[in-house]
Parts: structure tokens; C-alpha cells; sequence
């Protein structure tokens, strides 16, 4: 555990920013014609969705970012500086495209398939990142998700001096984090935010409280198993304890994930862990999906007070 912080916090957050569209058909797909529908287009990627959610509650954000030369790249840096995002450890790379990542969702937004165009994130590697080291380390608290590559991961674990949370982002990418966290000299982290086919794919656990408890053993302090609807399970020393998502209509539920984990490092900034940083976390998430996009603008500390 970490000393107690005042509630404006200053945190990095490194990983993707990419463009968000997502179709979401009025009803089954026309695999002959036209399908009617909502095509959106939206900010995201989760580490840049955790820094916008962390942004609104009132922290002090640096992305370490890559950004493409492209009109969707210049909208998208637009819009983190209205935010109030310190984009200064990011990098433009005026000759690449933004990366894309379409989405083909349900009624609420849950992902059925998805195809992603994501070139620009191969920028984020070893050498990206151990040049902005000592800047890195000037934050109180540093967020990673896992389209760094496995030897930038592998430094930063080794590296990082301040409370280092990692998203594994998903399955594929999860098994990036698994690889990193064995090449690395530490091999322990703070905490991890995963969903369970991703504690799946790293552990080879089909049990959830058996994958919880193999991440912890592997040298993760504190682990959040999301389980979308069915809650989430946190595991530290061994000890697991499970809580049920809090109900509420949905309207999106993508993004949800990053809002969650965004509440609960919000809870450990003000010095709240274990059981009262889930339920943050579990507020945060619950705000979120009565939104649209990816981050519900809305979200205020005074959420957690609900």
C-alpha cells in the first residue's frame, strides 16, 4: 500500500488513443443487403478512456500517447486538451493514419465481432518509452494497457518507482502482459484490471476464483476479474471476495470496463482500498453505461456519493 493522497492526484496513463465506430443494426443482419442501423463514431481506446474518466474526476492526466497526422488524429488531440489532458509525453507521427477499430455490436452495445487497423500502436515500444522514463516517474501513480509492446511493458514494470495498475485490454493482449511481466527483473505489479477470459487466457484457470488467486500468486497485488453483468471478483493476499454489479438500464456498455478501473484508482488515490475502491469502481462503471459513448461526460466524484 501506498501513502494517502489528496484527491487531485497526479497520474500517467500510457496506451492507445484510436477512433472508436460503432455499428449497432436495428435487428439481425442483412448477410445479403443493407442492414438499417446507427453507425457512431467515437474517442476512444481504453487508455485513453481511463485518462478522460480520470480527467472528469478531477485529477491531474498526462497520456503518453501516439497520434497519427490525419483530421481524426487533430480531432482527437482537440479534444484531450479541452479535456485537460498534459499531452506532453505523447507523439505525433504526421506520416501515419489514426488507428481504427470497428466494432459490430448488439442492442447495448456488446461486441459480436470487430476489426481493428491499429498500425500506429507498434510506434510504442522500448525505445518510445525508456526515453520518457524520468518523466514517467515524476507521476504519482502510472496506468498502462497493453498495446505497449511486450519489452516497453517488460521496462515499465522493472522501471516504474511509483504504484504501476495495468488493463490487459483483451485476450490476445493479456497474454502480452503475461509475457512481459515473466521477462521482467520484478515481476510484481500493483494491480491488475482484467475480465475473465482474459485472467483465462494468462493462468489457463477455467475457475474465476482460481484465476484470481494464480494472477495474485503471480505477482499482482491486487486483482479486479470483471464479470460484466454477474460483478466482479478481488483477489489480494490470496483472499477473494466477489461483489455484485450494481443494476440500472443500459444504454452502452462499452467503455464500462475503463470506467470501472478508472473508479477504483480514483478510490486508492483518496486512500480507499479493497472493498470501498470496487464499489467505486462498480459506481463509476454503472454511471457509465447510462451513456452513449465510451465515457459518459457526466461522471463527477459526486457519483460515488449515490
Amino acid at each position: 500500500m501506498f501513502d494517502l493522497f489528496s484527491e487531485k492526484m497526479k497520474i500517467t496513463v500510457i496506451g492507445e488513443s484510436n477512433i472508436d465506430i460503432a455499428v449497432r443494426p436495428y435487428g439481425a443482419f442483412n448477410a445479403t443487403g443493407c442492414t438499417p442501423g446507427n453507425i457512431a463514431f467515437h474517442h476512444g481506446g481504453v487508455a485513453r478512456n481511463i485518462a478522460h474518466n480520470l480527467c472528469l474526476l478531477g485529477h491531474e492526466v498526462r497520456l503518453m500517447s501516439v497520434f497519427g497526422g490525419d483530421d481524426f488524429a487533430e480531432r482527437l488531440l482537440s479534444e484531450c486538451k479541452q479535456i485537460g489532458m498534459d499531452l506532453s509525453l505523447s507523439t505525433q507521427f504526421k506520416e501515419e493514419k489514426s488507428p481504427i477499430f470497428l466494432s459490430f455490436n448488439n442492442d447495448v452495445g456488446d461486441m459480436q465481432s470487430a476489426v481493428s487497423d491499429v498500425g500506429l500502436n507498434e510506434r510504442m515500444d522500448f525505445d518510445w518509452l525508456r526515453e520518457k522514463n524520468d518523466a514517467i516517474n515524476q507521476s504519482e501513480l502510472v496506468v498502462a494497457d497493453t498495446l505497449l509492446s511486450v519489452e516497453a511493458l517488460s521496462y515499465l514494470i522493472d522501471y516504474c518507482k511509483v504504484p504501476l495498475y495495468i488493463d490487459t485490454v483483451s485476450p490476445v493482449k493479456a497474454l502480452r502482459f503475461d509475457e512481459a511481466l515473466q521477462k521482467s527483473k520484478r515481476q510484481s505489479v500493483f494491480a491488475l484490471k482484467c475480465n475473465l477470459s482474459e485472467a483465462q487466457a494468462i493462468t489457463g484457470k477455467s475457475d474465476t476464483f482460481e484465476a484470481a488467486k494464480a494472477l495474485n500468486a503471480n505477482g499482482v497485488k491486487h486483482v479486479y476479474l470483471t464479470m460484466g453483468s454477474k460483478g466482479v471478483v478481488y483477489c489480494h493476499n490470496n483472499v477473494i471476495d466477489a461483489f455484485p454489479s450494481i443494476p440500472t438500464k443500459i444504454v452502452n456498455v462499452t467503455g464500462s470496463g475503463d470506467a470501472f478501473f478508472a473508479g477504483v484508482i480514483h478510490a486508492n488515490a483518496i486512500g480507499l482500498f479493497g472493498k470501498e475502491a470496487v464499489t467505486y469502481g462498480l459506481k463509476a462503471a454503472q454511471h457509465n453505461i447510462k451513456n452513449e459513448a465510451p465515457v459518459n461526460p457526466t461522471l463527477r466524484i459526486s457519483v460515488f456519493d449515490e
